[in-house]
């Protein structure tokens, strides 16, 4: 993706209301403070020519008030046009946020699951900033810095055509020598984004494990791995800090070179009476003047090769390929009218996650509605890949899966979702109080209904220890509430929203004997008219299950009862066996 069609992207995220008056103004402010900005030499040449050949005091003072007063005027407008161009960057960095942020939750989870949380942090905030810092130095020195051109042309060829034409032929050449630098500053910049990305990764991994580090104590080895990236980011930067740097050195010389030779000519124009000593003292002015836009553009074209880099980076992610939600009305109704419970059929299905090294192969099997299904094997069968495949994670790649006879994938996500409750392995709550945490999945509950749910599965006898009770505030580095206590707010929390399915991956895993003993008798109450699937390698917990699925190396071995399976003296039996003996 070139930056033509980077720059034209972007720019439509300053379209809209209110951006599009915002940019009228900006381009209103911009002419009215170079206009203003470029008759301040040209009467302070007027000013100067009132001393010769005797001070006229009136012309003198005539002058200073209109340069004082245009003075006032161009730092009125150019206030404005600061003011505005902040509003507009402001406001295409949020539309530009939001449009990635709410990627996030269109994108297939294979794509989440093979990029570190830290890159896409560093996308939604870093380079966004980046991407803002760049678009508002490009509005404050592009509207202001052509009408400067232009205007500033035109009132030197009104003075003196000679000089004016000797700048324009010569001055374009500082913005030549800064796009030759740009283009090579352009992939140090990319590059330094990249290694951004990969420093905030691994910063945010560290410190969301830093007690791992410690127990193992990994952290010299950290710190160095920290310095690897550290010096890396350091080279890199300062290479592309190096291109950026010398664009401004190297076109203020070309235009000190152009500046000079203007005083050269000036002065012998002068001796030869074909101008005033004012007018020069203008045309020096304008001179710089004229130069100064061409040396701002360039220096800032440089500085945009930052913006561009992680302008890509954004763009690239935004173009990731969307989950296809096909949305069946049938799929919908044939679920809302399931009021005697919900099937589970899988046909025949297969998936891998990596081409050519299948995960599941062909597996099929059946839950009745209202009945709970256990699923057993080793650990890296493919048990929780088919919870994925059920929640639609993932698609699978051959076979089908059925609820109600419905193919899910004719169900639209949401739709499926709204049916099933989860109760994972690996807890998860947000940064807020635990009664609301309790009702994340059903936010309509009340206070009465989360309290007689936590009484249920046990989270109440420990809630009521805590200070603040069901108010207390719960966040990711809290040490006093267990993973085991975690866990029985998770259980509480899918018994709150009431599913029509529910799935427990592991959840007694970090549970106690006791406490385990009280989450088998609320599971038992929460499954009650309820299609359930259950995974657990504590095969306690699952030995009441009505149906019990053995996976062996991605296939179905064996189906039936825990008494069943028993007689067969199978892989379960074997299983069983080892479990009993431990």
């Amino acid at each position: 993706m070139n930056k033509r069609t980077l720059l034209k992207r972007f720019m439509k995220y300053t379209g809209g209301s209110p951006s599009q008056g915002y940019i009228v103004l900006s381009f209103i402010s911009a002419v009215i403070y170079s206009l203003c900005s470029m008759f301040i030499p040209y009467f302070a040449g007027k000013a100067i020519d009132s001393f010769t050949p005797v001070v006229d005091f009136a012309v003198l003072t005539k002058n200073i008030v209109i340069i004082c007063g245009l003075v006032a005027i161009a730092s009125l407008f150019q206030y404005l046009l600061n003011v505005t161009n902040n509003s507009i960057s402001y406001a295409a960095v949020r539309k530009l946020r939001n449009d990635a942020y709410r990627k996030i939750s269109k994108v297939s989870v294979s794509y989440l699951d093979t990029t570190s949380t830290g890159a896409v942090q560093s996308m939604l905030i870093s380079d966004s900033e980046t991407v803002g810092d760049g678009l508002i130095l490009f509005l404050n020195q592009f509207f202001s810095g052509l009408t400067a051109i232009f205007f500033t042309l035109g009132i030197m060829l009104f003075i003196d055509w000679r000089i004016a034409l000797f700048v324009m032929i010569f001055t374009p050449v500082s913005f030549i020598v800064s796009d030759f630098i740009a283009k090579r500053s352009y992939g140090s910049f990319k590059e330094q984004s990249q290694v951004r990305s990969k420093q905030t990764s691994y910063i945010q991994e560290m410190t969301s494990n830093f007690k791992t580090n410690y127990v193992f104590g990994t952290s010299d080895l950290t710190m160095n791995r920290f310095n690897e990236i550290n010096d890396k980011y350091r080279k890199i930067a300062g290479k592309a800090t190096f291109y950026s740097s010398i664009t401004n050195p190297s076109t203020r010389f070309i235009n000190a070179l152009i500046y000079a030779f203007v005083a050269l000519i000036g002065s012998f124009l002068v001796i030869s009476v074909s101008l005033t000593v004012g007018e020069l003292a203008s045309l020096l002015m304008y001179a710089n003047q004229f130069m100064k836009p061409f040396n701002d553009l360039s220096s800032v074209y440089t500085e945009l090769s930052d913006s561009f880099a992680c302008l890509q980076r954004i763009f690239t992610f935004l173009d990731e390929e969307d989950l296809s939600d096909n949305l069946f009305e049938k799929g919908e109704a044939l679920l809302e009218g399931a009021d005697d419970g919900i099937k589970i059929e899988f046909k025949e299905v297969s998936f891998s996650y990596v081409k050519g090294k299948p995960v599941l192969k062909n597996v099929s099997f059946t839950v009745e509605p209202g009945c709970s299904c256990a699923l057993v094997g080793p650990t890296g069968c493919g048990k929780t890949t088919i919870i994925n495949l059920l929640m639609r994670f993932y698609e699978p790649d051959s076979g089908a899966i059925y609820i109600n006879d419905v193919n899910i994938a004719d169900i639209p996500r949401n739709t499926l979702r709204n049916y099933i409750g989860t109760v994972s392995q690996d807890t998860w709550f947000r940064d807020g109080k635990i009664i609301d945490n309790i009702r994340y999945g059903r936010p309509d509950a009340d206070d009465e209904t989360c309290m007689k749910a936590a009484l249920v599965t046990g989270a109440d006898s420990f809630i009521k220890r805590l200070p603040l009770k069901y108010n207390e505030v719960m966040d990711s580095g809290r040490d006093d509430i267990s993973e085991g206590q975690r866990q029985l707010l998770s259980i509480t929390r899918a018994m709150v929203r009431d599913p029509s399915i529910l799935i427990l991956d592991e959840a007694t895993s970090s549970v106690d004997v006791l406490t385990e003993v009280r989450i088998r008798n609320a599971v038992k109450a929460l499954l009650a008219g309820r299609t359930g699937i259950i995974i657990a390698h504590r095969l306690s917990t699952i030995i009441d299950a009505d149906k019990i699925v053995v996976i062996e190396q991605g296939k179905v071995s064996e189906v039936g009862k825990h008494e069943e399976l028993l007689k067969n003296k199978g892989f379960y039996s074997k299983l069983y066996a080892s479990y009993i003996d431990d």
